[in-house]
This record gives C-alpha cells, structure tokens and sequence, in this order.
C-alpha cells in the first residue's frame, strides 16, 4: 500500500522490567542487568506480549521510527509520498520487520522484456536484538510467478542496536542510491546493444 496507509499495521513497542511474575506471592526482583522488550495491544489482540529479553546498552529503535524516518527520507529527495509503494512484512509478534519502498516508475528500467527493474530502498529491524537494522539500496525484478526476485544492491548499512544509533543513515542511502542509479542506467542500455552469440558461452 503506500506509507501512510501500511503504518496501521505496525504494532509499538516498550521497554520494561525483567522480572517474574508471583502466582505463589514468592519473593522475586528484577534483573539489574537486563530488560524485556514487550508488544503493546494491537486491533484484534488487547495484551501485551513479552519479545525477548536485552541488554541494558540495548537501543530500541521502533519499526514505526523507521517507517517515519524512510518517509522523511523520500522527501527529502523531493519524491512525492503517494506515488511510492510500499511492502511490509512482519513477523507474528512483530518482533522483526523487513521493508520496502518502491521508488517511482520513471526510477524503473525495462529491459525489453516487460519485467522491468526496480529502483528500491530496503529496511529491515528487530526490536527484540535478533537482527542488526539494516538499510540498503539497490535494483530487483521478480522473475518467475514463485516471487523469486534477483537483485543488485549498491547502497547497504547495517548497524547494531547500541551506543549511538543514528537513523539519519537512510537518506544517505536514499540519496546515494538515485544520484548512481543514472549511470546505471546508462551501463544497462549499452549492455542492450551488445549481441552474445551462443558460440561465445562458456559451458
């Protein structure tokens, strides 16, 4: 869907506490030294659901920072919001996210065949410390009805969730991303041109 309209799927989160619960009234305490990564109530699921468990360096970076973040990202490059699609997959507790954003179609480059290639900018993120956040930029087409894509990334940061995270990153690669994918464009065009016979393949 687009950016605005996909948020509503993505669940928040906080940070509390490690502790037990007393069912027996047991004298329990917490753990001074780790944290606990809940989901708040979503539509359809009013509890809060525990995630996992983190350190107290741990940085928790919400996927709906991240969303808000690549939405300033793409205005930043003067891009147009709604004329961006987007892609959200989410694991069943909302635990990790991947991302992506389609760019424009006249970012889009048909090779011939009707299956062009897309210019796109990914995000993936844990808020559970099971993945590093990871942004990158790069050119996908699908090529079979299964939904295999191939692609070519030219733009890639990952970063762990500690010390001094900085989201900022994105439209770096945003921004990197488009300035290359001109000349990329201009490399596709003349490998079009350029005839391989089947004699000239190697087995």
């Amino acid at each position: 869907g687009t950016l605005s309209g996909i948020s509503r799927y993505i669940p928040e989160f906080e940070r509390r506490s490690f502790g037990l619960t007393e069912p027996g009234k047991e004298q329990t305490r917490t753990n001074e030294r780790l944290d606990m990564i809940v989901r708040k109530p979503i539509v359809g699921d009013q509890n809060f659901v525990p995630l996992g468990v983190v350190s107290k360096e741990y940085t928790l970076v919400p996927h709906s920072v991240i969303l808000r973040t690549a939405a300033k990202a793409i205005e930043a490059a003067d891009l147009n919001p709604s004329e961006v699609k987007a892609e959200l997959s989410i694991t069943e507790y909302g635990e990790r996210m991947a991302l992506s954003l389609y760019l424009p179609d006249e970012f889009s480059f048909d090779p011939g065949d009707g299956h062009a290639l897309s210019l796109r900018l990914e995000c993936f993120n844990s808020v559970d410390g099971s993945t590093r956040f990871r942004a990158l930029m790069g050119w996908f087409r699908f090529v079979c009805s299964n939904g295999l894509i191939i692609g070519v990334t030219h733009s890639d940061i990952r970063r762990r969730h500690i010390g001094n995270f900085r989201l900022s990153n994105i439209r770096s690669v945003l921004r990197s991303g488009i300035e290359n994918s001109e000349n990329e464009k201009k490399n596709f065009e003349k490998w079009q041109k350029i005839e391989v016979k089947s004699g000239r393949i190697a087995q």
